[in-house]
């Protein structure tokens, strides 16, 4: 038996151990794993790419692929129920779905520190967050009609997809997603706003 080192931050190890005693798991028991998919698989059972620095990036990033779930969902539910590829597509969207909704689970308090493009004064309560929790649980939703692939899948998840886009354009509005990347703070709340006038 060989022995894998390697160089983690404190915080992240303690978080992914806390994750993994949930699922029962033990570290060694992970890695073991991770070596055997890579083995079996020839591939990371994830996609590693360097995280982007800023909470709108992240955003930006995050939204494109929402979009990207929309379409993907729209298109499957436009398929005839006896398309051969039908389901193979419904394991692929609902694997998709889920990983998008714990990359949002993951970062939704980072994104909630991006900028909004209004420059009108907000709410002190006014945030992403209740948002970002809506497209978990549509996400949610999603992979259960996925998971199911019943008759009337096409039916469901072109409700769910409109669902889906509704939060997709709230969001949407909050940030310019073509625009320039805006990494400065919040607008400031009416609060503080008021409160600099007196």
């Amino acid at each position: 038996m060989k022995t894998v080192t390697v160089r983690i931050e404190d915080q992240l190890k303690a978080q992914a151990e806390d994750v993994l005693a949930r699922h029962g798991v033990s570290p060694t028991e992970a890695v073991n794993h991770l070596y055997l998919y890579l083995v079996q698989h020839g591939q990371l059972p994830f996609r590693v790419s360097k995280r982007a620095e800023a909470p709108a990036d992240v955003f930006r990033d995050t939204l494109i692929r929402v979009r990207l779930a929309i379409d993907a969902l729209q298109s499957l539910a436009a398929l005839p129920d006896a398309a051969p590829e039908r389901d193979y597509l419904a394991t692929q969207c609902r694997l998709r779905c889920e990983q998008l909704r714990q990359d949002i689970a993951g970062s939704a308090a980072f994104m909630a520190l991006a900028a909004c493009r209004d420059p009108l004064p907000r709410e002190p309560d006014e945030n992403t967050g209740l948002y970002w929790q809506w497209m978990q649980d549509h996400l949610a939703q999603a992979e259960g009609v996925l998971e199911d692939a019943a008759g009337n899948m096409s039916a469901l998840l072109s409700a769910m997809t409109g669902q889906i886009n509704a939060v997709y354009w709230q969001l949407a509005t909050f940030i310019d997603l073509y625009g320039p990347v805006d990494t400065g703070p919040f607008r400031p709340s009416r609060q503080a706003d008021n409160s600099s006038k007196s």
